[in-house]
This record gives C-alpha cells, sequence and structure tokens, in this order.
C-alpha cells in the first residue's frame, strides 16, 4: 500500500466517524495543517499514529490496508485482526527469530482452542 492510499483511508474513516480535521488534530496534538497533509497523502504516517487514528476512527488498523475483499476470500489468519497483525509482525522479525516466534504462536492457538 502506497502512501495516497492510506491518506484516503484516513481521510474515509475520519469522515465516517463524524470527525473533522481540526477535531482529530486536537485529539493527536497535531496542527490541523498536518493532518490535511496526512489526508492529501504528503506526509508518512508512523506506527503510533496509525494506532491512534485507528483508536480514534474505531476502526481495527488492518481496517486501513485492506481493500473492500469479502471475508470469504480473505486468508484465513486475516479474518481475526489480532492474529492478521501476529502474522506481519512474524515476517518483519528477523530471520534469527522467526522460527521461534512461530512456535509460540502455533503454542497460542492450540491454547486458545483456534487450532487442534
Amino acid at each position: 500500500m502506497d502512501r495516497k492510499e492510506l491518506s484516503l483511508k484516513l481521510k474515509q474513516a475520519r469522515i465516517e466517524a463524524g470527525l473533522k480535521q481540526e477535531d482529530i488534530a486536537k485529539l493527536m496534538k497535531l496542527p490541523i495543517s498536518a493532518i490535511s497533509v496526512i489526508e492529501n497523502g504528503k506526509r508518512n504516517v508512523d506506527v503510533v499514529e496509525l494506532v491512534k487514528f485507528a483508536d480514534f476512527y474505531s476502526k481495527p488498523v488492518e481496517w486501513f490496508f485492506y481493500s473492500s475483499v469479502p471475508e470469504d476470500q480473505r486468508r484465513w489468519y486475516d479474518k481475526d485482526g489480532k492474529l492478521a497483525e501476529a502474522v506481519e509482525l512474524l515476517r518483519r522479525a528477523p530471520l534469527r527469530y522467526q522460527k521461534s516466534c512461530a512456535y509460540a504462536i502455533i503454542g497460542f492457538l492450540k491454547d486458545s482452542g483456534l487450532m487442534k
């Protein structure tokens, strides 16, 4: 996903939440111009900011990265937000940690009854 696509999703989420740019600027403790620049795709959003946006807009973080793919066409782990996030973090982990992290995730899934 490029910056422009993310900026469009951020604007859509703000509008769906019924907030104005000045409202979110106050919540984020940023100038209104910063929100405008973000929504126009001229500024990157860091992870901390994205989590805050998601919280203020009452959206899961992964909502910003998916287009309108029907639920039945998504990968099994994408259907659960927390699991999708864990898999994405696993992908980004240094190679030397991926195997032990994968075992931890599998253990969690077995303990929670999500996997047999």
